[in-house]
């Protein structure tokens, strides 16, 4: 009984196995670009900056006629963590709250750039607008700070723009909210010197 001859499946065109050849170096390009592209994005993906409430002092806030016209002196640091990206900061403008009552705001600091890996101090220095014995909150704001330990905000506000090599980033809100008790002389208590505020952007 004359054998049966199986087909050669395994023998391809020339063309095709060229065809196939490509293909294979093709994704392997597309896979080592995608890499490549991946260690790229993360080196350049900004990060946040990182800011710490320094010290805070309001001189003789515990004068009997209130706050008004006293000035508010601050500083907090700024640190850009980046290696390689800096950030453009339009002018900042800060407001002090207790509660929900604005004691002080006005203009912080002038726009300026932060290079990669740079520190700022931003001092600033606000007029107090109250509490005054006749608001409100002046009989909670007194006996909090009688009693050595009254809780305030400092929000700072500004826009920013993060710098990647030579092309910039779109425009973004930046609000710092830094939380702060003082003592009864005014001047910021030692748990809250130098704690790291929260950052939204």
């Amino acid at each position: 009984m004359p054998g049966h001859r199986l087909p050669l499946y395994n023998r391809q065109n020339p063309a095709v196995r060229c065809l196939n050849f490509l293909c294979a170096v093709l994704l392997t390009l597309v896979l080592v670009g995608g890499i490549i592209l991946f260690v790229l994005w993360l080196s350049l993906r900004p990060h946040r900056p990182k800011f710490y409430l320094n010290d805070f002092s309001i001189p003789a806030a515990n004068r009997q006629s209130g706050l008004a016209n006293l000035p508010v002196r601050f500083t907090v640091g700024e640190h850009n963590p980046n290696q390689k990206i800096g950030i453009y900061y339009e002018a900042i403008f800060g407001s002090v709250y207790y509660g929900d009552q604005i004691i002080a705001s006005g203009p912080v600091m002038y726009p300026f750039f932060q290079p990669p890996k740079g520190d700022t101090a931003l001092q600033g220095e606000l007029t107090a607008s109250g509490p005054v014995p006749t608001d409100a909150a002046w009989p909670r704001f007194s006996g909090e700070l009688s009693s050595g330990s009254v809780g305030l905000r400092l929000v700072l506000n500004s826009t920013v723009r993060f710098k990647v090599k030579v092309w910039d980033t779109r425009e973004h809100h930046m609000k710092v909210n830094c939380e702060l008790k003082l003592r009864g002389d005014g001047t910021l208590q030692r748990d809250y010197k130098n704690s790291e505020c929260n950052l939204y952007i």
